[in-house]
């Protein structure tokens, strides 16, 4: 026993004196030396309640053997949650007669409760997922076992209990229509895949037949903290009955090849931007934290499309994307002002522009001008027609708040204002880290927005 790694004791005699090993000693804590040669009852008083049957069948020649068992220990004065695996044997003396039992014991604290903790995360995000209008599962490892389905994936492939299954294992009627190899290929390269009104075979019920349906999914690799891919996140939405229209009004009106493309364009989009947040958002360790994240861009996304959805998809107004992406951010009504011409913006512009007025609201509200009572935030635009070219400037101006301190890394929301912003106005994003406040600015001098001469307004 002494020159063994794994942990053990052997309780000795009618007291059942106790001796250990030095793999024994690190569960003891503050116990150790104090244990050495102490009665086993007077070393875990604390949890005799619990330990003492088993002890009590081990000298009576029942040896046991747990799995896992919980115990609330004092430890270091507190009581805390701790779990074992351990084995009691009984020893007989010379005259076979049980003198005493030996233990081989191994702590998994740390396991069961990280156990318990994905558990807890799994649950807030299957919460989260469940009521979302487009269908979503998320697929772990490179089987791509089910560990989460919301309501509208779990109607798509007919209510069938698939968690815990291969997506071969639950859909094996998708074989030979290339989703298998799709998701092979997203897990090995790392490459997003955007599906776009894509066929697929499902069956509604175990035993009836295949059913023809259209599908606009994306497929996002999840990665870990090591940047490791370990599972995909699948979003989308079921187009049947939207392609069987398409159809019908190619048939009907080759005017409206135009419209159809436009909408699966716009679908497309929404869908990536989706994806995009998804795959930012969901890496990482800390669930509650990137699950309100996730809400929070998927709201604002949400409000976004509320607006277009007013205009038929057509065109927004730039101040009422702007109020609708700060409406959960601003504290007061004078911590914010406004300034500039009504300006329409395209579908594509709207939703870039919602996000990242959501993404500065929120630095803000966390890091800047809106985290302080003397903040506060100055958003202007401007266009003037005038000149060779027309230019269109954009700016987000902080003042009041505290010292600014240029972030270390670069993150989601950098890269979406940055990159996706300017390149959806055609222009070019600066962010400067000054003193008195953040400021960031949009110009763009390829005439990509629209104003309202007869409606110029003044906040």
């Amino acid at each position: 026993m002494l020159t063994s790694q794994q942990p053990m004791f052997i309780a000795w005699g009618p007291d059942r004196t106790m001796l250990y090993n030095d793999g024994y000693a690190p569960m003891c804590t503050n116990r150790h030396p104090w244990a050495l040669g102490k009665p086993f009852a007077e070393v875990w008083a604390d949890i005799i309640a619990d330990v003492g049957p088993i002890m009590d069948a081990a000298y009576a020649g029942v040896p046991t053997y747990m799995d896992d068992i919980e115990f609330q220990m004092v430890r270091h004065g507190r009581t805390v949650e701790t779990h074992f695996s351990f084995g009691y044997t009984p020893v007989h003396d010379e005259n076979d007669q049980v003198a005493g039992m030996f233990c081989t014991a191994l702590e998994i604290t740390a396991e069961v409760v990280a156990a318990k903790s994905r558990t807890r995360e799994l649950d807030r995000l299957r919460a989260l997922l469940e009521k979302a209008p487009s269908f979503m599962a998320v697929l772990h490892g490179p089987e791509h076992r089910f560990e989460i389905t919301n309501a509208a994936y779990r109607q798509l492939i007919g209510h069938r209990d698939v968690i815990g299954k291969t997506v071969r294992e639950a859909l094996p009627e998708i074989e030979g229509q290339g989703f298998y190899e799709l998701l092979d290929g997203v897990y090995s390269t790392g490459q997003t895949f955007i599906g776009r009104s894509m066929e697929i075979d499902l069956q509604q019920t175990p035993d009836g037949p295949l059913q023809k349906g259209f599908l606009n999914f994306v497929y996002q690799p999840m990665y870990d903290d090591a940047g490791q891919i370990t599972g995909i996140f699948v979003e989308g939405n079921d187009v049947t009955d939207l392609k069987g229209a398409e159809l019908a009004l190619r048939e009907a009106m080759s005017v409206q090849d135009t419209l159809t493309g436009e909408l699966q364009h716009r679908i497309k989009n929404s869908l990536a931007m989706v994806g995009a947040i998804a795959s930012q958002t969901l890496r990482g360790e800390d669930i509650a934290d990137r699950r309100a994240l996730f809400d929070s861009r998927l709201s604002a996304l949400a409000t976004a499309h509320d607006i277009l959805t007013n205009s038929t998809w057509t065109t927004a107004s730039l101040r009422d994307v702007v109020e609708g992406a700060l409406a959960p951010h601003i504290p007061s009504e004078d911590r914010v002002t406004l300034e500039g011409i009504e300006i329409d913006l395209n579908p594509k512009q709207a939703l870039s522009m919602a996000l990242a007025i959501h993404e500065l609201a929120t630095n803000a509200a966390k890091y800047g001008a809106l985290s302080t009572s003397e903040g506060r935030v100055l958003i202007s635009w401007e266009f003037d027609p005038a000149g060779e070219k027309p230019v269109f400037l954009f700016k987000w101006a902080e003042s009041g708040g505290p010292p600014v301190v240029v972030p270390s890394r670069t993150g989601f929301g950098s890269r979406l204002i940055t990159k996706v912003l300017a390149a959806d106005f055609e222009g070019k994003v600066s962010v400067e880290y000054r003193p008195e406040g953040l400021l960031c600015v949009l110009r763009s001098d390829t005439g990509c927005v629209t104003p309202d001469q007869n409606l110029a307004k003044r906040a």
